[in-house]
């Protein structure tokens, strides 16, 4: 049975049993602090577990987009572990419990997939009696096809009963596939919970029903909730008697054109096979973090991404392949994927982009790295020592991308060696970093102030889009993190209302400002946020006192939103306008709306050129004067799509959605504000362009009376321009690029002069300087030169005296500069430039130093030039007297 049935099996199968199918998350988790990927399908149901949630069901399905990097150095070398992998999942809130969620999952196995029934083995929490009677007395398992595990095995999350975390926890029973006695360590005792290949895991049913206190104590939950998951990869593997999760049809295709691209046949048992296995997992988690917005960068989830692509280039290479090689499998990866997430296939060239500019970018760093061990290899051979440090392999393997195998070789090549033992701390506390980064952590459910708000006003309701001002009820007041009864004059506040028209930043738009007045009191609002569900508004009271339950009037700064809205439709013109000047594949990656300008981030290689900067705007304010309407119709996704809505890199749509229509030729999905027609608009001006990060440009740009501010600067500057030249506006520019040519004739004139003089000044210099046995002594002032000009007249003096010594100086703005310099056979003698120079220089009130040959010095005192000249030729003259 083929991957893609096996999903629509699954998600048929339980809608028919009542639960509502819901799309899966992003892999970015929202508002979750605590989670750097979606690495279960319960994220994003967290609030349904504690009954704040808002989704009026009792039960779902999902297939869950998952990324988990904890044990990434196994990926490729086991036949089970993935980074990126899809779970497939069945929740109940508060509804069905143990009962129906383990008859449900037996007769999906049974009689959707016809699994053999003696083919499988379930495992129970040791102390989970309950589930242990289910298994046995109602679904018949023999009883020795039942394990009883503890708490590490079988409790979610993982110890909690002893080790926290505090919160919803509760026991689990998970259903494995029976592989046969053959398969794996072939012990007659072997079971579920053996490190073998026998048995393999295929769903986790976790029934949550205990709130573990601080005290260690498991109280009852009133609501008990059902989670379960079951990976679609290892089912996949079952049904397709597949020996590993790598030779299913998903991944088959995919390492087939691997093994092509590096002229290497696939071996899954050979080296050369895993490593295979491995860019074929990570190519998929690197693709599918670009299609949710995530790229490669050094910090948090960008810096894992990258790390992936990294550990994949580093593995063609080992295959060797030499040349950019992830980016032409996006096309294999987005077929075989096509049928759950056609975004990707609609996206591939520019995900192709994005990977292939990040692997050349690798390549330069790798050349680096090879510097960098060079430099490493030379400071050990000056200290005489032969082991590289393990915080030093690290470095190169963490920063550079050298593989330790390759430093290893390197070093051998060298007769050099490694700390071996140093390196795998440091590598085992990145992977201590990773697991802390990729899991849940401290109280996974921790309730703070807004939760606490959530028991009583699951959501704020938004009036914004057709009211400026909107009557409602404080349900919550947030002073220092707590929450208060009411509020007084001068305390900041976070304010949460049953509902208002303040608009919350989300989806690039900043948040409204405002006021919210009470009969006895009023707050400024300041800034508005969403944060899970809720609309909070940030601000302080400027009059009176403000309670819980008071009646309010909230009020947005209209002017501030009008400003908003406008520069929020621009950008969506500006995305469709980029997109026909410069090509399809400049898709928005980001963006700021805020009153006094735009700021638009886009896919794209190289910088906008000139004249396509100035077509884009040319476009933007003929679109503006066109004055389109702006029509809003909320829709199911489907028909968005059908309707060519675009939606965005990295956003999570529900089953409706709002789409945003521009004059019928921009369509986007968008819960933000807008002008009623373009002509709102007013005039768009482009600011700035420039780089953001590799492959992301960025256009800043203001609307309205901003822009209009920006043209009368301009009209101001060109004005100043004209009276300074004493020419009119028709002829300035005639006028400037004459003026430029006098000033390039001028200089040239100029270094003529200089020229001519500094030869002069060097015959004079030549004439002056003093002989002491044999050795011409030379402490001059150089007018008119630089210390780079300083430099210069010490070459030509060398090649004319032979051998000599020389003090130059030179002041500029008040400040000295100083050179010394020996001939050779001075430097042999054992006099040091560097040297002479630091003692001078402190004549003059500076520092300086250098190499045993040349060596500059400067100081903030000109007026003791002479004396810093003479103590320079007592101490020349003594050396070589004493060196004769």
């Amino acid at each position: 049975m083929k991957t893609d049935e096996i999903r629509k099996r699954y998600l048929s199968f339980f809608e028919r049993k009542g639960h509502t199918i819901l799309p899966s998350d992003s892999l970015v988790p929202e508002d979750d602090p605590t989670l750097l990927f979606t690495g279960a399908g319960m994220n994003q149901f967290k609030d349904m577990f504690l009954g704040k949630g808002t989704l009026n069901i009792k039960r779902a399905t999902t297939c869950q987009k998952c990324l988990r990097t904890g044990d990434i150095e196994n990926v490729g070398r086991t036949p089970r572990h993935h980074t990126f992998f899809e779970m497939m999942g069945n929740f109940s809130f508060g509804e069905y419990f143990k009962t129906e969620a383990i008859e449900l999952a037996w007769e999906f196995m049974l009689q959707e997939m016809k699994l053999q029934e003696e083919k499988l083995v379930v495992s129970v929490f040791i102390d989970d009696d309950e589930s242990y009677q289910i298994w046995s007395k109602k679904i018949g398992v023999p009883k020795e096809k039942i394990y009883r595990f503890d708490e590490k095995d079988n409790f979610w999350p993982a110890s909690a009963p002893s080790q926290g975390p505090n919160g919803p926890c509760g026991p689990c029973s998970e259903i494995y596939y029976d592989r046969g006695q053959k398969i794996g360590c072939g012990r007659k005792e072997c079971a579920p919970d053996c490190d073998c290949e026998r048995f393999v895991e295929i769903w986790n049913l976790v029934f949550t029903q205990f709130d573990r206190k601080e005290t260690g104590i498991l109280e009852p939950l009133p609501n008990k909730n059902v989670d379960t998951g079951m990976g679609l990869e290892r089912m996949a593997s079952v049904m397709q008697g597949a020996a590993t999760n790598f030779e299913i049809d998903i991944f088959l295709p995919i390492i087939q054109n691997i093994s092509e691209l590096v002229e290497i046949p696939y071996d899954g048992e050979a080296e050369s096979g895993k490593m295979m296995n491995r860019i074929a997992d990570h190519i998929r988690a690197i693709i599918f973090c670009i299609a949710d917005g995530v790229l490669p960068s050094n910090e948090g989830r960008g810096y894992i991404e990258r790390r992936l692509l990294r550990r994949a280039v580093r593995d063609g290479l080992n295959l060797g392949k030499e040349g950019s090689f992830l980016y032409k499998l996006v096309p294999i990866v987005a077929e075989v994927m096509q049928a759950q997430y056609p975004d990707i296939k609609n996206r591939r060239e520019n995900i192709a982009r994005i990977i292939k500019n990040e692997e050349e970018r690798f390549r330069e760093t790798l050349y680096l790295g090879n510097k960098r061990l060079g430099e490493f290899m030379d400071t050990l051979r000056e200290n005489r020592q032969k082991v590289l440090t393990g915080p030093e392999a690290f470095l190169l393997y963490d920063t550079y991308g050298f593989p330790f195998e390759m430093t290893e070789s390197i070093l051998r090549e060298n007769s050099l060696e490694i700390d071996k033992s140093g390196f795998e701390r440091e590598m085992n506390l990145q992977r201590q970093r990773a697991k802390e980064s990729s899991n849940m952590k401290g109280n996974i459910f921790d309730e703070g102030p807004l939760d606490k708000i959530k028991e009583n006003t699951s959501e704020t309701i938004f009036l914004g889009y057709n009211n400026s001002e909107a009557k409602g009820e404080v349900r919550g007041l947030i002073v220092d993190k707590q929450l208060v009864c009411s509020v007084e004059i001068g305390q900041d506040t976070h304010v949460v209302l049953d509902q208002t028209p303040f608009y919350g930043e989300s989806g690039g738009q900043l948040g409204d400002t405002g006021t919210i007045q009470a009969t006895n009191g009023e707050i400024e609002v300041k800034n508005t946020q969403v944060i899970n569900n809720l609309i909070v508004h940030m601000g302080t009271v400027v009059k009176g006192k403000i309670g819980t339950h008071d009646k309010v009037v909230s009020k947005i700064d209209k002017g501030r939103r009008a400003a908003i809205q406008r520069n929020h439709t621009a950008t969506h013109l500006l995305h469709h306008i980029l997109r026909k000047v410069i090509g399809q594949h400049a898709e928005q990656s980001g963006s700021l709306v805020a009153a006094h300008r735009l700021r638009f981030d886009f896919h794209h290689f190289a910088g906008v050129k000139k004249d396509e900067l100035t077509r884009i705007e040319e476009l933007m304010n003929e679109k503006i004067m066109e004055n389109s309407q702006v029509a809003i119709q909320e829709m199911s996704i489907n028909d968005a799509k059908t309707v060519g809505a675009v939606a965005l890199f990295g956003e999570k749509y529900g089953e409706s959605v709002r789409v945003v229509d521009i004059g019928g030729f921009s369509r986007e999905l968008c819960g933000g504000t807008h002008v009623v027609s373009t002509g709102e608009i007013g005039l768009f001006k482009i600011i700035h362009e420039s780089s953001v990060a590799a492959g992301i440009r960025r256009i800043e740009a203001v609307t309205g009376q901003f822009a209009m501010a920006r043209t009368k600067q301009k009209e101001e500057i060109l004005g100043r321009l004209c009276r300074i030249l004493d020419t009119p506006e028709n002829s300035v520019i005639e006028r400037a690029e004459e003026l430029i040519q006098q000033v390039k004739e001028f200089k040239k004139e100029s270094q003529k002069t200089k020229k001519e003089s500094a030869q002069e000044n060097i015959s004079n210099i030549i004439a002056h300087a003093k002989k002491i046995e044999g050795v011409s002594i030379v402490t001059e002032m150089v007018e008119g030169v630089d210390k780079e000009g300083l430099r210069r007249v010490v070459d030509v003096l060398k090649k004319n005296l032979h051998s000599v010594a020389i003090v130059l100086g030179a002041v500029d703005e008040g400040r000295v500069t100083l050179v010394t310099a020996f001939s050779n056979d001075l430097v042999e003698s054992g006099l040091h430039a560097g040297n002479l120079a630091k003692e001078i220089a402190k004549i003059v009130g500076g520092g300086g130093g250098g190499r045993a040959d040349m060596a500059q010095a400067g100081g903030r005192f000109p007026k003791k030039v002479d004396e810093a000249f003479a103590f320079a030729f007592t101490f020349l003259h003594n050396a070589i007297k004493e060196n004769r």
